[in-house]
């Protein structure tokens, strides 16, 4: 065969020009997904060897990884890391630190001690952001490709992570290239790897003539063809890459004294018949045990000793077997195939018993999901659902929840299965996954044929899922009828049916009875669970208890490893302060470290909310954008949505009123959203209004979007309510002041101190001054850690000094317009100066206030100049301009033609470029 001769070419040359493509794209960093589909023996193996030596030669890193029959969850994604990363550090790329825990799924050195319970982020979207990144790193950055064969036995949740990929690598340095059976491929299909818009699909088509026999020459390896063979391979091989290697390889070998038999099953048949008889049973056992030949495990199964195993297989060489590195495997899936069909059914199900008890015996990572097929093959039935239902149970610890659905199907189908157990842990997923009506109905069917622990367990676990669907009726049906009311797991449930519809009362008996039952228990995760209820409650009305109650789940769970309930206990107490405490912080570091991304997402959620009243909406826009993407990439839709109301919040603040309704959109077409999100929409047009003294229009919209929340004990006390009862108070309404006194937000100093001003503008009304006075400084004393929000809603409280004569509002207001103007914050400096104005002690305007650089103040640039000229060079136009530092256009417009004067320039380009320079 000559160079360049390459049987993967043959009738392939419009595929290897696509996979050339894909490969320079992704070494150029256009990433994407490519599956090659077809019949076994058509030449997909050839194929993705030959992307890989173009991929290797282009500088890029080759992983090699395959689907076994029988191999557990991520097999072929483990297999093609474990060799490169074995011994890499966990923490040597800080990009990494948040999905260390879900790539130990992976690699097994990078995993913390014991498997972390299931996330609720799905573990997939977890696993297939943290493998693109890793991916994305590998190699200094000059690409990888990832090699999957076999991919028509890949595990459901291997699949899941291939659709992540197909989307996640299309801005990265790294290919994705899969095979799979094209007649088996509905697999790949289920986990929608083939619908992504990403995948590029190639479906190899058998060879035409021409293409067999030029296969045939250069398999043979010379110029012409002898004309037997070249019959022989247009008659018997039908077009099939494989069979005409076959072929060829039959009718050359010199040994071969009869004629070729004309079907692979003859060749297989040949080849056997050519082994000694001990031999060919250890060939045949191989068959039925699948995946690679393991001598370890055909020698219990045949009865032979490692010697005669050994030889057996060196006697399958190379028509039957073929090296692959320190090991044998099939040379083709239609060999072992082929050698499979010719074991007699009684004498393979009775080898297929022998190899579930060996595999059980050795007890290897994969050992125990084959040993299940083998006895369901087998005819054990029972013992085959028993190991199903195990390994299920081991998936749903460990984070596969696809695969776990898989086993639970598996154990299902099986007659004199255990079915009330299946049961039990099929609601438990679909409650995990989000089904949590399906898991109701799932588990009411099965519930009047369970008994004993199966029925409790159900009912418990039905409980659950009507908790997470707020039924809280039904919730408590049902864990009456699990008829285990000392069971601290079930007070705590029942703990969270009284929380939901507001009877804390009762919830907080509750959880107190389960926090003593789960002491004498020594139940830890059961005494975290329920001091977290009573914190929840004690958080309405008793603060100091609250956090007592945080605080000491959150040492139990330390003390007891429980990371992601400690992560729960430091969010609760963070929630308690308002979110400006040490306590987030530290949740945040155990979350990233354990990577529990939908608690780091909630953590930065609360800090947001805190930068919100502390700094302006403005400041906390660039991590509430960062946080909606994670929570979009992560599928957090409840959690983007309460982002995404961030981000509508600052562009309010900004008045862009097309960003804000673009944010408000987004949020409102989010499935799962809070119910504050609904009820805070119209809080931020209401701050546009407020911003721009619109005071009437922001008082309706408030009103309207705040009484979604009264009478709601679930509510999150946000700070929007002091706001509405000052607002309600400036228009002569009581209603709002009332209504918060009897709300636990009133417990929340942001909401607190803004009552205060309320209370001081109804007494100043009231023609109580001095009281009037005193209040308004206990709210200044209270909001000290939100200074923000107290100068916004101070100057309501201001305002109604001024039109109703008490107290000092001159120095404040000078104050707050300093801090105003200073932050860029026009529209409130310009409210300060129309009260100032209004109490007789106006303001100049003319001057700036930006300092000016040396180089500027020598070529004459002014202040206010300089005001206008940072403006230009951040790209505002003239009415932008204008807008921003309450000025007219035709004054922005003399400015700005001064400037260009001054500096010599010719355009507003040229002259943002100069200034640009000079301030940086």
């Amino acid at each position: 065969m000559t160079l360049g001769e390459s049987p993967a070419m043959v009738g392939r040359e419009a595929e290897s020009a696509l996979v050339g493509d894909l490969v320079a794209g992704a070494a150029g960093g256009r990433g994407g997904m490519l599956m090659v589909l077809g019949e076994a023996g058509i030449g997909k193996s050839l194929l993705l060897a030959g992307t890989a030596a173009r991929a290797r030669a282009a500088g890029m890193l080759v992983l090699t990884g395959r689907a076994v029959q029988g191999g557990g969850a991520y097999r072929p994604l483990a297999e093609a890391l474990i060799g490169l990363l074995r011994d890499e550090p966990p923490d040597a790329v800080a990009e990494l630190r948040p999905y260390r825990a879900a790539l130990g799924r992976l690699l097994p050195c990078w995993a913390g001690e014991g498997e972390p319970p299931p996330p609720l982020v799905d573990p997939v979207v977890v696993l297939g952001e943290g493998l693109a990144r890793l991916l994305s790193l590998l190699n200094g950055g000059r690409g990888c490709l990832l090699v999957l064969e076999d991919l028509h036995w890949a595990d459901a949740d291997t699949l899941a992570v291939l659709e992540y990929l197909a989307g996640a690598v299309r801005e990265l340095p790294v290919l994705v290239a899969g095979s799979a059976r094209d007649e088996e491929h509905q697999p790949c299909r289920g986990g929608r790897v083939l619908d992504r818009p990403e995948t590029t699909a190639v479906r190899l088509r058998r060879l035409d003539p021409a293409g067999v026999v030029e296969l045939a020459r250069r398999r043979a390896g010379t110029a012409d063809l002898p004309e037997p063979v070249r019959r022989l391979v247009l008659d018997k091989s039908d077009g099939l890459p494989f069979l005409v290697e076959e072929l060829v390889a039959g009718a050359l070998e010199g040994s071969a004294p009869a004629p070729v038999p004309p079907t692979l099953a003859g060749l297989v048949d040949a080849r056997l018949a050519a082994l000694d008889p001990g031999h060919r049973r250890v060939v045949e056992a191989a068959a039925v045990v699948g995946g690679e030949p393991d001598p370890a495990v055909l020698g219990p199964v045949t009865g032979l000793d490692e010697t005669t195993v050994l030889a057996a297989l060196r006697a399958g060489r190379p028509r039957l077997l073929v090296p692959a590195g320190d090991a044998l495997r099939w040379r083709h899936a239609l060999t072992r195939e082929a050698v499979l069909a010719a074991v007699p059914p009684p004498e393979r199900s009775a080898l297929a018993r022998r190899a579930a008890a060996a595999l059980l015996d050795r007890g290897a990572p994969d050992d125990e999901a084959r040993a299940a097929d083998l006895l369901a093959a087998g005819g054990d039935r029972d013992g085959a659902g028993a190991i199903y239902l195990r390994l299920a149970r081991r998936d749903l610890a460990r984070g596969a929840l696809r695969d776990a659905h898989t086993m639970l199907a598996r154990a299902g189908s099986l007659s004199g299965g255990p079915r009330a157990a299946v049961v039990v842990e099929r609601v438990r997923l679909l409650t995990l996954t989000g089904r949590a009506g399906e898991a109701l109905e799932t588990g009411a069917a099965a519930l009047p044929a369970a008994t004993g622990d199966d029925h409790a367990r159900l009912c418990l676990r039905l409980a659950d899922a009507a908790l997470a669907l707020r039924r809280w009726p039904e919730a408590e049906r049902l864990l009456a009828r699990a008829g285990r009311p000392a069971d601290p797991h079930a007070l705590v449930l029942a703990a969270g049916a009284a929380f939901g519809p507001g009877d804390l009362t009762r919830a907080a008996a509750l959880a107190t009875d389960a926090i003593a039952r789960a002491r004498r228990a020594g139940d830890g995760e059961a005494l975290c669970r329920a001091l977290i209820a009573l914190g929840r409650c004690a958080t309405s009305h008793d603060p100091p208890a609250a956090r007592a109650t945080y605080g000491h789940a959150a040492q139990v769970a330390a003390e007891h490893g429980l990371t992601p309930w400690r992560i729960a206990a430091l969010t609760g107490l963070a929630a308690v302060e308002g979110g400006a405490h040490p306590a987030l912080a530290e949740a945040r570091e155990l979350a990233l470290e354990a990577g529990l991304l939908a608690e780091v997402v909630a953590c930065d959620l609360l800090r947001a909310k805190t930068i919100c009243t502390a700094e302006g909406p403005r400041a906390a826009a660039p991590l509430a954008r960062r946080t909606a993407g994670r929570a979009a990439r992560l599928r957090l839709s409840g959690a983007r949505a309460v982002a995404e109301l961030l981000v509508a919040f600052a562009h309010a603040a900004d008045a862009d009123d097309e960003g804000m309704d673009r944010a408000l959109t987004t949020a409102a077409d989010l499935p799962d959203a809070p119910i504050e999100v609904a009820a805070l929409t119209p809080a931020v047009s209401a701050l546009r209004r407020l911003l721009d003294r619109d005071l009437a229009e922001a008082d309706r919209l408030l009103d309207s979007g705040m009484r979604r929340l009264v009478g709601r004990p679930q509510a999150a006390p946000v700070p929007l309510w002091g706001l509405w009862a000052l607002l309600r108070t400036v228009h002569g309404s009581d209603d709002a002041r009332t209504t918060l006194r009897r709300s636990s937000a009133v417990l929340r100093g942001v909401n607190q101190g803004v009552l205060h001003y309320a209370d001081a503008v109804a007494a100043g009304r009231a023609g109580r001054s001095g009281r009037a006075a005193e209040l308004l400084a206990m709210g200044d004393l209270v909001l000290a850690e939100h200074p923000w929000w107290r100068r916004l809603c101070r100057l309501l409280a201001l305002e109604a000094a001024v039109a109703d004569g008490w107290g000092d509002p001159v120095p404040v207001l000078r104050a707050d317009l300093d801090v105003f103007d200073r932050a860029g914050e026009p529209r409130l400096a310009r409210t300060c100066r129309d009260l100032l104005r209004r109490a007789g002690a106006p303001t100049r305007r003319g001057r700036g206030r930006t300092p000016v650089p040396a180089p500027l103040r020598a070529a004459g640039v002014t202040s206010r100049e300089m005001d206008v000229l940072e403006l230009v060079a951040a790209g505002l136009t003239n009415r932008q301009i204008a807008e921003r530092l309450f000025l007219s256009h035709r004054t922005v417009d003399t400015h700005v033609a001064s400037l260009l004067a001054k500096t010599g320039t010719t355009c507003r380009n040229e002259l943002s470029a100069r200034t640009n320079a000079q301030l940086t």
